[in-house]
C-alpha cells in the first residue's frame, strides 16, 4: 500500500525493524514517538504497543521509501494521506494546506461519493496472517474542486471526517476527526482515503479483534454514510 501511494519502490528486506518489548515510546534527540524511521543503518524502531499500528508503520515505511525524514505534505497529507498516519507534528511538518480560491463551492457531506472496500475481498484467518484492510473512499464526482462542509464535532475537538461501522459477532466503531483541514478540499475527481487495518480473532498471536462471522460493514464521510458491504470473515 506504501509503494502504490507513494510511487516509490523498496525492500523489506533492506531495513532494520526493531521492537520494543513492553514500550508504548520510544525516545530520540527531538522527542519520544510510537516509531522511528532512521538513516543510520535504515532502521524502523518501533514502540512494542504500536507493532501491529498498521497506519503507523506505513508512516515509517514511508521514510525509508523516501529515504529521508520530514513530511512532505504532497505525500504524508496527500498521495498517502489516510494510508499513512499523520497527526500533531506530522501535520505541523507538512504545512498548511493549499487556500481554495474563494469562488470554491462549499458543499454538504452527501454531495461526496462514499464508497468502501475489503483487502482481500473475503478476509480469512490464512490469508495476510488473518490480516485485513477496511477501506472507505470518498470521492468528488464533480468536475471542478469543492469544499465539503463538515458538520460539528459537538465536543471541543475538530470535525468527523471518515467513519465506519463492522456490526455482527462483535461490533467495531471508528470516527476520524479532521485534524487537517485539507481532507474536507477534493480537486475535481479527487479520491481520499482512510485505511482501517483489522484482523480474524484468534489468527494473530492469538489476539481477538474481529471474532468469524458475518458483518455488515458501513463507511461514512462527514456524517454521511453512503457504502455499506456484507463482509463474511472466516477463521
Amino acid at each position: 500500500m506504501t509503494e502504490a501511494c507513494s510511487g516509490r519502490v523498496g525492500k523489506l528486506s533492506d531495513v532494520a525493524w526493531y521492537v520494543v518489548a513492553g514500550a508504548t515510546m520510544v525516545s530520540e534527540g527531538t522527542g519520544d514517538f510510537n516509531g522511528i524511521w532512521s538513516q543510520g543503518g535504515n532502521t524502523i524502531v518501533l514502540a512494542g504497543g504500536s507493532q501491529l499500528d498498521g497506519s503507523l508503520v506505513r508512516h515509517e515505511m514511508l521514510h525509508a521509501l523516501l529515504y529521508g525524514g520530514g513530511h512532505p505534505r504532497a505525500l504524508f497529507l496527500g498521495a498517502c494521506g489516510g494510508v499513512v498516519a499523520c497527526e500533531d507534528e506530522c501535520i505541523t511538518e507538512a504545512g498548511p494546506p493549499p487556500m481554495p480560491a474563494a469562488n470554491t463551492p462549499r458543499v454538504p457531506p452527501d454531495s461526496i461519493v462514499v464508497n468502501i472496500e475489503l483487502d482481500p475481498s473475503m478476509p480469512d484467518g490464512a490469508t495476510f496472517g488473518g490480516w485485513f484492510a477496511l477501506t472507505v473512499t470518498a470521492r468528488n464526482p464533480a468536475n471542478h474542486p469543492v469544499v465539503v462542509l463538515l458538520p460539528p464535532s459537538g465536543d471541543a475537538g475538530p470535525s468527523g471526517s471518515f467513519s465506519w461501522s463492522l456490526t455482527g459477532q462483535t461490533t467495531a466503531i471508528y470516527d476520524d476527526r479532521a485534524y487537517d483541514p485539507g481532507v474536507a478540499y477534493f480537486a475535481a475527481g479527487e479520491t481520499k482515503r482512510d485505511v482501517l487495518d483489522l484482523f480474524v480473532a484468534g489468527s494473530t498471536d492469538g489476539r481477538g479483534d474481529m471474532a468469524p462471522g458475518d458483518y455488515i460493514a458501513v463507511g461514512g464521510y462527514g456524517n454521511h454514510g453512503g457504502a455499506a458491504l456484507l463482509v463474511t470473515l472466516v477463521p
